[in-house]
């Protein structure tokens, strides 16, 4: 794999804009790189299809889907002074809103600057500067507009427009660590492309469909859709995994920086069939990748679409661990991203129909 390549793949994805029902951007992103890959497609929902190459039709087939949107938020109102009142998109925690800096796509297509607005401590009650609680409503984006009109007319900002966070992506490389927005999941999908591509060329006994699949954010809604149009024996769902390192003890802390991809055993949407995570634990254990088993009290993924789809269909998740995840900034480790691609080509080459039987 080459590493300064799919570093700068990891940096376009993640400086994309993309929230759920959104994702334009990032899709075009993704064509552009899996055009030399296989057969492309697209539905309404802007999931991505990628028909590998070297697939044959009669073949039992392997599904690997990754999720193109990342937490954002949507205008729903202007107020009278010209800022802005959002609703989220996804999960974006809410106690890292406040001064936090945004896009705001207008109605021309043009991505305005604006700050998540935090009232000075100056002006602050008593009970605001004991930390009192807020809902996102009470929040507002301001662009630098005095009033609705010149909101609307100067700015061109219309109810229903996208917001995302302003991050630029940067990488460290003395320390091989990766920070920017929206690593749930575009570092989940530059994983998926690095895998087709150094899955290129070869024979396998499954026909493999990749899937950028859209709307996770908000209720797995496109692996809903995508499923049911690939029709898969088997999947793999790449993630970008919550890190518990540096807020959880050790000895329960389940996806650390720098210990390689998460296999989740389940999580509040989805028990993983058991069989098949025995088979892909025991598999990086022979072949020396780096993996680290998650047993999860939250959470939801993909997987939990794919797995009820169907008769029924196994399915395991590869996560990659991402501090901060659903905040505008997270971190993460390159050589976390190279182990979930090694475990991920490993894993296709070590299909067979014997396996699936097995399940």
């Amino acid at each position: 794999m080459d590493k300064n390549a799919a570093i700068s793949l990891i940096g376009e994805l993640s400086n994309a804009f993309g929230p759920s029902g959104f994702e334009d951007d990032a899709v075009e992103v993704l064509k552009k790189h899996c055009a030399p890959l296989g057969r492309i497609e697209e539905d309404s929902l802007r999931n991505l299809y990628v028909y590998r190459n070297e697939n044959t039709g009669d073949k039992p087939v392997l599904m690997l889907d990754a999720h193109t949107d990342e937490v954002g938020a949507i205008v729903q109102a202007i107020r009278p002074n010209g800022t802005i009142r959002f609703l989220l998109l996804g999960g974006w925690g809410k106690s890292s809103l406040p001064s936090s800096r945004v896009l705001v796509r207008n109605r021309l297509g043009e991505y305005l600057p604006g700050i998540v607005a935090a009232k000075p401590v100056h002006f602050m009650s008593n009970s605001e500067r004991a930390g009192a609680s807020y809902e996102v409503t009470d929040l507002s984006i301001d662009i630098g507009a005095s009033s609705k009109e010149e909101a609307e007319k100067v700015f061109h900002i219309g109810v229903g427009e996208p917001i995302v966070p302003a991050v630029d992506f940067e990488c460290d490389e003395v320390h091989g660590l990766l920070f920017g927005k929206a690593f749930d999941c575009r570092i989940g999908c530059a994983a998926l492309v690095e895998t087709l591509k150094n899955l290129t060329g070869k024979e396998l006994p499954f026909d493999i469909v990749g899937v950028f699949s859209s709307q996770e954010e908000v209720g797995e809604r496109g692996a809903q859709v995508a499923v049911n149009k690939v029709k898969p024996d088997i999947a793999l769902c790449f993630e970008g995994a919550p890190a518990d390192d540096t807020f959880t003890e050790p000895w329960l802390a389940q996806t650390v920086l720098g210990k390689g991809a998460m296999l989740r055993y389940m999580d509040k949407s989805i028990i993983c069939n058991p069989r098949y995570m025995r088979h892909a634990v025991e598999l990086a254990e022979g072949e020396n990748i780096p993996v680290q088993c998650a047993v999860r009290e939250g959470g939801g993924n993909n997987g939990a679409m794919i797995n009820l789809a169907g008769n029924g269909i196994p399915v395991i998740v590869a996560g990659v661990p991402v501090r901060y995840i659903h905040s505008s900034n997270c971190i993460a480790k390159y050589e976390d991203f190279e182990s979930t691609v090694r475990f991920a080509v490993k894993l296709a080459e070590s299909m067979s129909e014997a396996l699936l039987g097995s399940l």
